[in-house]
């Protein structure tokens, strides 16, 4: 007898199966694996596009907000440019001169508070022309202002100045086309 009950048998070797998760995959599992991770990758797309068009909403909202407060800026400039004229309009009556020197008041407290606002909100470009367009106006306006409360008032409406010809503004003029190119640039830097 052989003592050794293998000798003489050949034998295959067996082969070995793997065990764990990715043993356990069969293409059918795939798909909605795959299914899964696509539906992932479309939610993160997603997510990613609407973060980019909510800032862009919110750059171009800034954007509004500021240009707005430019206009108003530059409004309250041309309202004290404007104050000459109402002065020369005057009756001569207590109750015109109090509604006249309240107006510009009203007018350089708003200059002051835009002023303020370039000071903290401009850049130094922006503040430095917007302080040099309020200089010049009030270089120009100022002197016209006391000029036209030394007229006689206005006692007839025939009498009142409308065809006269307009003050000098100059320098304000170059100042303001000076501001308005920097603010322009301010707001659309890109361009």
């Amino acid at each position: 007898m052989n003592p050794h009950p293998s000798a003489g048998i050949i034998t295959t070797p067996t082969q070995q199966t793997e065990s764990g998760f990715w043993a356990s995959i069969t293409a059918r599992d795939l798909v909605p694996l795959a299914g899964a991770i696509a539906t992932i990758i479309v939610g993160i797309v997603a997510a990613v596009i609407a973060v980019k068009a909510y800032r862009t909403q919110q750059q171009e909202t800034r954007r509004q907000q500021k240009a707005s407060l430019y206009a108003e800026a530059v409004q309250a400039v041309e309202d004290y440019m404007e104050c000459p004229y109402r002065i020369l309009r005057k009756d001569g009556s207590s109750q015109a001169r109090r509604e006249i020197t309240q107006h510009i008041s009203d007018v350089k407290s708003r200059i002051s508070f835009y002023t303020g606002w370039m000071a903290i909100h401009g850049t130094t470009r922006v503040r430095a022309a917007y302080d040099s367009f309020v200089a010049a106006a009030q270089l120009e306006a100022g002197p016209q202002m006391t000029a036209a409360w030394e007229t006689q008032p206005v006692k007839k409406d025939a009498h009142v100045p409308l065809r006269t010809p307009p003050l000098p503004r100059t320098a304000t003029d170059r100042a303001r086309a000076h501001l308005l190119a920097i603010l322009e640039a301010d707001l659309n830097p890109h361009t």
